[in-house]
C-alpha cells in the first residue's frame, strides 16, 4: 500500500492553548481613557538649521545690496 501523499492529508485545526473557543470580548474593555497626545518638540533638532538658514540670509542680502550699489555705480 502506497504511503498516504501530502495531497490526501488534511491540516489539523490550530487550537487555543486553553481548550476553550475563543469568546469575543467586548469593545469596551479595550477602549482606553482619552489622552492629550503632545506634538514632539523639534526646536533642539532644527537649531543648527535654524542658525544656518539666518546666515545664508543674511550672507544674500549683503550680496543683494551690494549687486544694487555696483549697478549705481558703473
Amino acid at each position: 500500500m502506497p504511503a498516504p501523499s501530502s495531497r490526501g492529508q488534511r491540516r489539523k485545526p490550530i487550537r487555543s492553548l486553553s481548550g476553550s473557543p475563543a469568546r469575543p470580548t467586548p469593545a469596551i474593555a479595550y477602549a482606553q481613557p482619552a489622552r492629550q497626545i503632545e506634538p514632539p518638540d523639534y526646536s533642539r533638532d532644527y537649531a543648527d538649521v535654524r542658525r544656518d538658514l539666518r546666515m545664508i540670509a543674511i550672507i544674500s542680502c549683503f550680496l543683494l545690496v551690494g549687486m544694487v550699489g555696483v549697478s549705481f555705480a558703473l
